[in-house]
């Protein structure tokens, strides 16, 4: 009878889960068919380097006109073109093709921020390739076969922060961009903003060189005035100054900051400054109705709705491995041996003790040394834990008479090969494998947050995040795990163990907040956070540290990588936030 009632809970939560995700994912793409049909990744030359894009086709078309207008847009520094669904979801909602462009150095895209383009180009040479990475996108979009369908007297462009800058160059040297919007742009900063001399190339071509009252035509600039990572006095106002274009203060305090412009009023006044330049009129397209919370909402869900599917498989799953089930032996152990009321006690200050200490370290280390704490830290975590290890097996083999050495090289060698066993790394590969089909399947099919390196060395580079997780898995799984001895449950073990993974995680994105102006690094967060919440699952049952280890590389990599990727496409980055 209890099996059956085993069975049946890890049946109700197999199909519970994939339900949750199916009606999620549905609702979420059932509202994105009200703004564009599909959408097509596509990739270009730009200057010796390959970048990518995608391209949305609208579901609606204009009733007052035959042909649509285009609307490229450039995202800020640090995050990727599928990661702002706003302005692609509002804009083909109004019949606009929208283009999400990874300028060089960024997202997917090869390059350099910095690299100079020596060869001609639209009768210039020596320019910085990045000012014409949107002229060269839209060369390429010139050649496709919707481009037909585009009226190409309303074309446009809209750039977010470091985008902003990309979109301000490339208005200002190709007329064929007609309305150009900048959402706190980076206009005006000297040469050690970016690590460069004052002689360096790139500097004849930023912003407040070349804009003027005549170009770029049609410029609106939307900016808050608490804005302090793109200051407004030195950004906006100077914009305004140099080309008297329209300027849209932001006065209200904003979700998620200044910078990141969350707020209706700037999409709604974007919307009004395209269609008024390029229909004339601000109604002639019919009332502008947004859904970009709900949509936010619909995705955060079906993230949740992945991750308890995964995590549902997992459980289900792992039956077929022919491996001891830990969590099972764990219960019927505690089950017969009731532990006092003082032993509990002492078990509860010291996993307290042990937490405070672990967090306070890191906190410390973030507010002494920055950024850098996040890899000084793992490995004095590192250190101080195989120091303790070796001087627990030197107590040990005095005690018992043995040798050091071939005590600890006995030890070791049993360890490792208790590890590995075949079965055990099976289900690993298998867990990580469907978190990430299951997270590539769904970012893929709607484009939002597909991370991955761009080239192998990105990839080689990310293994210096290695001691990060594996001072966080050390902790919690041979030094947190076993010392709940005071709860009797292996899955409460596992849900207490996870909670205080969260609480970690959070802490550690407050005190490197700096670093989510690279939104590849929030992401990683959040999804190794995702990561150890499946690792304490396959630890309960498998009760073998290489089986969170492996799932943990495989996974964590991947996502690093990209935040690898843009740090090298961008080499001053440190200087950019401030470090």
């Amino acid at each position: 009878m209890i099996k059956k009632k085993i069975m049946w809970k890890h049946h109700w939560f197999l199909i519970s889960s994939i339900i949750f995700f199916m009606i999620s994912v549905s609702s979420l793409f059932a509202l994105r068919s009200e703004s564009y049909i599909f959408y097509e990744r596509i990739t270009f030359k730009s200057y010796n380097s390959t970048l990518y894009a995608n391209l949305y086709h609208p579901t609606k078309k204009l009733q007052f006109q035959q042909k649509s207008p285009l609307i490229i847009f450039a995202h800020g520094l640090g995050s990727q073109r599928d990661l702002d669904p706003r302005i692609p979801n509002e804009f083909t909602k109004r019949g606009f093709y929208v283009a999400s462009i990874d300028y060089r150095g960024e997202g997917e895209s090869g390059g350099h921020i910095l690299e100079i383009n020596p060869n001609p180009y639209m009768n210039q040479t020596n320019v910085p390739a990045i000012a014409q990475d949107c002229s060269r996108f839209l060369d390429k979009l010139s050649q496709m076969s919707f481009f037909a369908r585009i009226n190409i007297s309303q074309i446009g462009l809209i750039g977010h922060s470091l985008g902003g800058m990309v979109v301000l160059m490339n208005s200002a040297m190709d007329d064929r961009f007609k309305t150009t919007v900048t959402w706190a742009g980076l206009v005006n900063f000297s040469a050690s903003y970016f690590g460069i001399t004052e002689d360096h190339p790139f500097m004849d071509f930023i912003p407040t060189k070349i804009i003027n009252e005549n170009n770029p035509t049609n410029l609106l600039v939307i900016q808050s005035i608490y804005d302090t990572t793109v200051p407004f006095e030195k950004n906006a106002l100077v914009a305004k100054n140099l080309t008297n274009c329209k300027l849209l203060e932001i006065k209200n305090h904003l979700f998620g900051g200044p910078h990141y412009l969350f707020s209706d009023e700037v999409i709604i006044e974007t919307i009004k400054w395209f269609e008024l330049n390029f229909f004339h009129s601000e109604t002639n397209n019919g009332p502008i109705n947004l859904s970009y919370q709900i949509t936010y909402i619909l995705l955060g869900l079906s993230f949740i709705g992945l991750f308890l599917t995964t995590l549902s498989i997992i459980k289900y799953s792992f039956k077929y491995f022919s491996i001891k089930d830990y969590s099972k032996k764990d219960y019927e152990i505690k089950n017969s041996d009731k532990t006092k009321k003082n032993s509990n006690k002492k078990s509860v200050i010291i996993v307290c003790l042990y937490f405070i200490g672990f967090l306070t370290l890191w906190i410390s280390m973030l507010k002494t040394i920055g950024i850098l704490g996040l890899l000084v830290t793992p490995i004095l975590i590192l250190l101080l834990y195989f120091l303790y290890i070796i001087i627990k097996y030197i107590i040990t083999a005095e005690v018992k008479g043995e040798k050091i050495a071939t005590y600890i090289e006995l030890r070791l060698k049993d360890e490792i090969k208790s590890q590995f066993h075949k079965n055990v790394i099976l289900f690993s590969l298998f867990a990580s494998f469907i978190f990430l089909s299951l997270y590539i399947a769904l970012s893929l099919s709607y484009p939002f947050a597909f991370f991955s390196p761009r080239n192998f060395l990105s990839y080689i580079l990310t293994f210096s995040i290695y001691p990060f997780y594996l001072a966080m898995e050390i902790f919690y799984r041979k030094i947190i795990y076993p010392n709940l001895k005071f709860i009797i449950s292996p899955s409460n073990k596992t849900i207490i163990t996870s909670l205080m993974e969260m609480i970690n995680i959070f802490i550690l994105i407050y005190f490197s907040n700096t670093l989510f102006l690279i939104s590849g690094m929030l992401v990683t967060y959040l999804i190794f956070l995702a990561v150890m919440v499946m690792n304490s699952i396959i630890y309960e049952r498998t009760n073998k540290f290489s089986s969170v280890m492996i799932s943990s590389f495989i996974i964590v990599q991947i996502f690093f990588g990209s935040v690898v990727s843009t740090i090298l496409g961008f080499g001053s980055i440190v200087r950019l936030l401030h470090i």
